[in-house]
């Protein structure tokens, strides 16, 4: 807790102090609305369960405030569903989730390349299994500490790269037998790492990008340390931000 209070300070006095860029970066206050959009793949392990793999579509909602230096980013996926190739005794194993990432950046270059900063995370996620017929649900909250980068090309061209750590995912996992009927519930602790890169052209008013982003996710009981939920994926992403008042 006090490395996550150390680092918001940290984020808070570099926002508030004087202004690194040069005299003809000018002050800025600007409005980002998003539409992140995927196709990913990956593989879902749980305890006690051969790991199942699927393909699936994926859409966020994004808004950015710009306050010169500063920045506020808020990242919403509704709740979207997968199903796995295979099935078992009780059906096809499925998942689906919703997400809420919120993240406070400042830029520590004077070019406004590099940027830091820390946030929170929320995940809904739900699971049926199909060999045991089991299903589970859980909440997650994780701090989020994040870098970037927007490495600029000619012509209005651009690189972006992207870093969240949420290094202390916490939660109780709610689960049922195939009956209904609620089993014990299992308190969970673990990490991920949400990684992408993108390849970007602004024309006028609009930014579109173009890249891929991957995620590791993991989660074990605290009690004994035995695996809860694993998800390892990745895929192609395209993006538009429409920048209102740029």
């Amino acid at each position: 807790m006090r490395r996550i209070i150390g680092l918001a300070a940290l984020v808070w006095s570099l926002a508030a102090s004087p202004a690194l860029a040069d005299s003809n970066t000018p002050s800025e206050t600007q409005t980002d609305v998003g539409l992140f959009t995927a196709i990913i793949t990956g593989s879902h392990v749980s305890s006690g369960t051969a790991p199942e793999t699927g393909v699936v579509p994926g859409a966020a909602l994004e808004l950015t405030q710009h306050v010169d230096r500063f920045r506020l980013h808020l990242e919403g996926i509704p709740t979207v569903a997968a199903t796995a190739s295979g099935s078992g005794p009780f059906g096809g194993t499925s998942a689906s989730l919703d997400l809420l990432n919120a993240t406070a950046m400042v830029d520590i270059d004077a070019q406004r390349r590099l940027r830091i900063g820390a946030g929170f995370q929320l995940v809904n996620l739900t699971n049926h299994d199909g060999n045991d017929g089991q299903r589970n649900a859980v909440r997650i909250a994780s701090p989020i500490f994040a870098a970037g980068a927007t490495l600029p090309l000619p012509s209005a061209h651009f690189v972006e790269l992207n870093l969240m750590v949420d290094p202390n995912l916490r939660g109780n996992l709610l689960v049922f037998d195939p009956a209904g009927q609620s089993l014990p519930t299992l308190p969970e602790e673990g990490a991920e790492v949400d990684y992408s890169a993108a390849y970007g052209w602004r024309h006028k008013n609009v930014e579109y990008l173009l890249g891929g982003r991957g995620l590791s996710y993991h989660t074990r009981n605290i009690n004994n340390g035995q695996l809860v939920d694993r998800n390892v994926g990745g895929g192609v992403t395209f993006e538009v931000r429409f920048l209102l008042n740029h």
